[in-house]
């Protein structure tokens, strides 16, 4: 893949906007941006948010024309898509698709998101350092009920879910149901609490998120995952209390 340090912008707010970003793509001349003194070929490897993601594992499985999208402002904009066509499409229509894929899964609710593309291509089109992607993360766990009040770290798991562990082992494991449903189940009692995750946005490539569940006798847990200490410690705290609507 080509990294710049400079690489073209190529998003959009709404459906309406796409006439622009897609101007930009056709304009675009692979060849010549790679001949750029501040392009770098890098492998794949380097590029975490590309190896780790669900999008971006099928980006990197397709053959050109393919696009990636994701949400932008990327820490507020929680989605990804990614698109590709059989050889010989524009690579403004494939562009327009993943743009268009993206900006679908945030929904008319998420006011103020856009999306954009992150990797066209073999082409970078995000500054590097966004390509990161954070496969151990912080994680607050509190519940007033069972006197639960922890600091945790947050690693993926190869077969999906979210494992919880303090210094002394797991503690909890976070599976993810259809439609945002999730389960957390505690390693030691077996305890199963039942509920609903909140997609926020990316930290370092992986998607933070809010977690609420109740076990069977009515006890409520609440769960940060992904979110930064400075965040912890500040606003990302309050979403530990129990949202109105729950």
């Amino acid at each position: 893949m080509v990294v710049l340090s400079h690489p073209p912008i190529i998003a959009a707010a709404r459906p309406e906007d796409l006439s622009v970003a897609l101007r930009i793509v056709e304009n675009i001349d692979p060849s010549e941006l790679s001949k750029r003194e501040s392009a770098r070929w890098t492998g794949v490897d380097a590029l975490p948010f590309l190896t780790s993601t669900e999008a971006g594992k099928r980006f990197l499985s397709a053959a050109a024309p393919r696009a990636l999208a994701r949400g932008m402002p990327a820490r507020a904009c929680p989605a990804a898509a990614m698109a590709s066509a059989a050889p010989g499409t524009p690579r403004a229509e494939v562009a327009g698709q993943a743009l268009l894929s993206c900006l679908a899964r945030l929904g008319p609710e998420r006011t103020g998101c856009g999306c954009r593309i992150v990797a066209l291509d073999d082409l970078v089109t995000v500054p590097r350092e966004d390509t990161a992607y954070a496969t151990g993360t912080s994680a607050r766990m509190r519940s007033a009920a069972l006197g639960i009040d922890l600091l945790l770290v947050a690693e993926e798991t190869p077969g999906g879910g979210t494992l919880l562990r303090d210094l002394r082992g797991p503690v909890a494991r976070l599976e993810n149901g259809e439609n945002d449903a999730v389960t957390l189940l505690f390693h030691a009692t077996g305890r199963r609490f039942e509920g609903y995750r909140i997609a926020v946005g990316f930290r370092r490539g992986r998607i933070a998120e809010r977690v609420y569940v109740v076990d069977a006798d009515g006890n409520r847990l609440s769960l940060l995952i992904g979110f930064e200490p400075g965040e912890l410690a500040g606003r990302a705290g309050a979403w530990l209390a129990w949202p109105p609507e729950g």
